[in-house]
């Protein structure tokens, strides 16, 4: 179900329409209700039409109150969707890109596993490609910690990031705990730790037998 929009009519045309509308239905209820009324008086029912009539509107306008409850809680629904499909293609394009592919294959094969030897001999690219999976992976933590995704989405996109999280983590956490240390920041790119740690605690969950293996040329 998709509500219409108005997005396209002036406010002088929506007031109007809602004006139009509402008559439409006033005049259609009121002669309903006179049928209603007729066909109790045929059936030898004895009711007065005006008090009658004032019966049917109160439960009318209740039914209306109810029905609007639920189209309401239908936009919510549909809106909290076009939000999250917006956020997973803004995901999507960041972290499938090109460059970060390339820079998640170069953590991979080519970062030392010790911290503080690694960092010394940092070529400029490739730092540039360590910055850029930290902060497409923070980015992406940060998200999900403001609940800007919501209920199943959430758990997708942990399934859809676990795999290439996990293994990016475990090649930079020593970094992270490193660089936290000396610079005294234990918040260092605390986001990217958290999702790290939803990832592991997902795939230990739903995959046990999983495991990381280090392949060489890959798809």
């Amino acid at each position: 179900m998709r509500l219409t929009s108005s997005q396209n009519m002036t406010a002088a045309q929506v007031v109007e329409r809602a004006i139009l509308y509402s008559s439409i239905g006033f005049v259609v209820w009121v002669i309903v209700a006179a049928l209603i009324w007729f066909v109790l008086r045929q059936v030898g029912a004895n009711f007065d039409f005006w008090p009658m009539l004032e019966a049917l509107s109160t439960a009318a306008a209740v039914a209306q109150v109810f029905g609007g409850g639920v189209v309401a809680l239908w936009q919510l629904r549909d809106t909290a969707d076009s939000r999250n499909l917006g956020i997973y293609n803004e995901i999507f394009e960041r972290l499938m890109s090109s460059e970060n592919i390339e820079a998640r294959r170069w953590i991979y094969t080519n970062l030392p596993e010790d911290p503080r030897s690694g960092i010394e001999g940092l070529t400029e690219a490739g730092q540039r490609h360590v910055k850029s999976v930290l902060n497409s992976l923070d980015h992406l933590g940060f998200l999900l910690e403001q609940d800007w995704i919501t209920g199943e989405g959430e758990e997708a996109i942990i399934r859809w990031v676990s795999p290439f999280v996990v293994k990016c983590w475990a090649r930079l956490e020593p970094y992270i705990d490193f660089e936290a240390e000396r610079r005294h920041e234990p918040d260092y790119y605390a986001s990217i730790r958290k999702l790290a740690e939803r990832c592991i605690e997902w795939r230990q969950t739903n995959l046990p037998g999983a495991r990381i293996t280090w392949v060489g040329k890959s798809l």
